[in-house]
């Protein structure tokens, strides 16, 4: 679990860096955040400037999940299972990481207003109020109901 400080310096705790942990608990030092997000075994900041910083799990075998990519800037960011995913300035969803499912595949030329990255799927609320859902659906989790609006934020 993470929450961010007055100051912008992000706080964490739980589960972090005995054996069977990756340091998603142990924010980096002197980085200061607008926003974060606590996956299951990583963690995702995004700075003032809109650039992503992520810790924890992200070896091979953890598909990546923690590591964003190079030279892109954000408004909103989601740290799942075991993938990321973030909103552009121009409302594009972008996603990271394990991918089993689709759940790291964001429909293309769909703009957003909000993101969340759950366990093997994604939500995006469209500008319109809309929900968007891709991944496994094996419970209906990407299958929002259909003529719905929700809050903006």
């Amino acid at each position: 679990t993470c929450g961010l400080r007055a100051d912008g310096t992000a706080q964490c705790w739980g589960a972090d860096d005995d054996d069977a942990d990756y340091g998603q608990a142990s924010p980096p030092s002197g980085e200061t955040f607008v926003a974060i997000s606590a996956g299951a075994l990583h963690t995702c900041g995004l700075r003032a400037d809109g650039t992503a910083q992520c810790w924890g799990a992200d070896d091979d075998a953890d598909y990546g999940q923690a590591s964003p990519p190079s030279g892109e800037t954000f408004t909103a960011i989601s740290a799942g299972r075991a993938h990321t995913c973030a909103l552009r300035s121009d409302g594009a969803a972008r996603c990271w990481g394990r991918n089993e499912y689709g759940q790291s595949s964001p429909p293309s030329g769909e703009t957003f207003a909000a993101i969340s990255a759950g366990f093997g799927h994604t939500c995006a609320l469209r500008t319109d109020g809309t929900a968007a859902c891709w991944g496994d659906n094996e419970y209906g989790q990407s299958s929002p109901p259909r003529g719905e609006t929700f809050a903006l934020p």
